[in-house]
């Protein structure tokens, strides 16, 4: 296909920073919009359009001091000696039960959180429940917890899980005890793999035959479609001071190392830059911060480096939270954008 270039597997990757440093067209982080990154990605391949992306990210008004700011403590983690006053609960990714070493269990956060002095604990969410279901697991979980202080750390599909558990019109209770939320590369507006999966007839009926010989919710998949009517199109409204930070995998194509995460990454490069289930023109508009991890996909492989940036992303929360809270404003919000 024409968005396969040669250079996307040759070309050295500082050399791709440079070039996509120096390139004049869409110049912004809000002018890479999903039809730009389409057409950028058809035009120059897809390691382009991702290095392009993540340039922009770094050079963005509203992310770029995040950005900065991490970098830094990803270096010095110089905020180690401060923690917040509240407990890490992980919301885990799809079949952390089955396939824990994929990481979808929250086993490297919780020992890093653990090495701060912080109490862990795991939502006992279903490890291939459907959307739907795990929302309300996660929703009950946490109003029966409301005396608690959390700061939220969701994996993967427990990104799309927690999303929806925080809509309604009970929002405000749900969240009221919720300080943070991490969101590690969570498809919050769906994935349009599932979309590949549903379009064609006898892929789903494979996928609905090995969901029933496995016994398993075939609303796993469709609940994770990313087109307009999909469950997960929907605005996110939450208080002003609930703070979202989303770490999110910016790999070339050198970067996926299994087969399979190789597919899904040539399969979603059709639309442009993904980290092999989060199509990356999604993250321009999500609310909250934004880090683009260079170099790792969607499970954030090497696990040292996954660690690394997890320390440094809980030296944030004690360096800032206090800051922030100082700051809040009863009654305001923000509001996570639909799919345009």
């Amino acid at each position: 296909m024409s968005f396969f270039r040669s250079r996307d597997f040759g070309e050295d990757e500082a050399a791709l920073r440079e070039r996509v440093a120096a390139w004049a067209d869409y110049s912004t982080l809000e002018s890479l919009t999903d039809t730009a990154l389409g057409e950028v990605t058809r035009a120059e391949g897809v390691d382009f359009a991702t290095a392009l992306l993540f340039d922009r990210f770094e050079k963005s008004s509203r992310h770029a001091r995040f950005i900065r700011k991490i970098n830094a403590l990803r270096v010095s983690h110089s905020g180690s000696s401060k923690k917040v006053d509240a407990k890490v609960v992980i919301v885990p990714g799809a079949l952390y039960v089955e396939r824990p070493e994929l990481g979808g269990d929250g086993r490297i956060v919780r020992e890093v959180a653990e090495a701060f002095g912080y109490e862990t604990e795991l939502i006992p969410i279903a490890s291939f429940g459907s959307v739907a279901a795990n929302a309300s697991l996660i929703r009950a979980w946490i109003e029966e917890r409301h005396h608690n202080r959390m700061i939220l750390v969701s994996l993967s599909k427990g990104g799309a899980d927690l999303k929806l558990a925080l809509a309604g019109s009970d929002a405000e209770r749900t969240v009221g005890n919720i300080v943070a939320w991490v969101n590690v590369c969570g498809p919050l507006n769906g994935s349009r793999i599932a979309d590949w999966m549903l379009a064609n007839r006898w892929r789903r009926w494979f996928c609905r035959a090995q969901c029933l010989l496995q016994r398993r919710d075939f609303n796993f998949i469709t609940e994770l479609r990313h087109e307009n009517d999909a469950l997960l199109n929907f605005p996110l409204r939450v208080p002003r001071s609930f703070r979202i930070l989303n770490l999110i995998g910016f790999p070339l194509t050198r970067h996926m190392t299994t087969r399979f995460s190789k597919f899904c990454h040539r399969t979603l490069s059709t639309w442009g830059p993904n980290d092999g289930t989060t199509c990356l023109s999604d993250v321009v508009n999500w609310l909250g911060d934004v880090y683009p991890v260079w170099g790792a996909d969607h499970y954030f492989r090497p696990e040292t480096e996954a660690r690394n940036l997890i320390a440094a992303t809980l030296c944030y929360l004690a360096e800032e939270l206090p800051l922030h809270s100082m700051g809040r404003r009863e009654g305001d919000k923000h509001t996570l954008p639909a799919i345009v």
